[in-house]
């Protein structure tokens, strides 16, 4: 992920004169970390852009990329679902057999 959004940034063709940013945060599989997680983007509590650019603004959360299991990512989903915030799970691009 980390690697897409500095080719993105980098790129002049790709979005110009747009930077994203972004924010890793680790669960541990843990429901409530993950949902701790989700308040803290929410409230805009540590509003930390790990990009190594100078960010003048923390920004809005426009979306959020999900956790590798279903139980925390439901409740990732039960707290931004209500404030209209995208949410990728990873098994999004998984194909069944």
């Amino acid at each position: 992920m980390v690697f897409a959004i500095k080719e993105i940034n980098n790129s002049t063709e790709l979005l110009p004169g747009i930077k994203l940013g972004y924010q890793i945060h680790d669960s541990c599989a843990a429901v409530p970390v993950a949902v701790h997680v989700a308040f803290q983007l929410l409230n805009t509590l540590d509003p930390v852009f790990v990009t190594g650019d100078n960010c003048s603004q923390s920004g809005m959360v426009m979306a959020v990329v999900g956790e590798s299991g279903s139980t925390p990512s439901i409740s990732i989903s039960c707290v931004i679902g209500s404030f209209d915030i995208p949410r990728v799970n990873i098994f999004n691009f998984y194909q069944s057999a």
